[in-house]
């Protein structure tokens, strides 16, 4: 079952109630927190894995979005790791251990303020790419491929190799 943890904020633009989950239940590569946030006025979401850190955006959501937010999950998620170079059959084999989708609470603070920091860092990088280069659109692809390239402290690699590695050893 993959499980997406939403905080307040998502959950109540879903219009859904979520109620906490003992993660210990759930295999944490399988767990996944979301988060929204605006960039201008366009409405973003953040998800990032509990085990790897592996963590994307998708921008411009609509109200259509988050009443499918599975199914916009899975196409984002399915287009980061192609891109990121994981093979399609592992992506393939990941999506479809168990096609349930469960949404609850947040229960981990220190994913939180991954997530925050994240969230600081996209923000910069639209700054850097409208203002300071004059760009007139975001390259989202690059973008998330680059935020899977940041450090995180918690980590001994970088967030995509580290989904990598983890996927690689369930083909195995």
């Amino acid at each position: 079952m993959q499980l997406i943890q939403c905080t307040k904020k998502l959950a109540g633009e879903m219009k859904i109630k979520v109620q906490k989950v003992d993660a210990a239940d759930f295999n944490p590569l399988y767990c996944w927190h979301a988060n929204l946030f605006k960039i201008g006025r366009k409405k973003c979401v953040m998800f990032m894995n509990n085990a790897t850190r592996y963590h994307f955006v998708i921008y411009g959501v609509l109200k259509k979005d988050l009443q499918n937010l599975h199914l916009v999950f899975k196409k984002n998620l399915t287009t980061n790791l192609l891109l990121d170079g994981i093979d399609p059959e592992i992506i393939e084999q990941y999506l479809n251990q168990d096609s349930i989708v469960q949404f609850a609470a947040t229960n981990n603070r220190s994913i939180i303020s991954q997530i925050n920091e994240s969230i600081f860092a996209v923000d910069h990088y639209f700054y850097h790419e409208l203002v300071e280069k004059k760009q007139e659109f975001i390259d989202l692809a690059a973008m998330n491929q680059w935020l899977n390239h940041q450090i995180m402290l918690k980590l001994s690699k970088y967030p995509v190799e580290m989904m990598r590695d983890v996927l690689e050893g369930i083909k195995k």
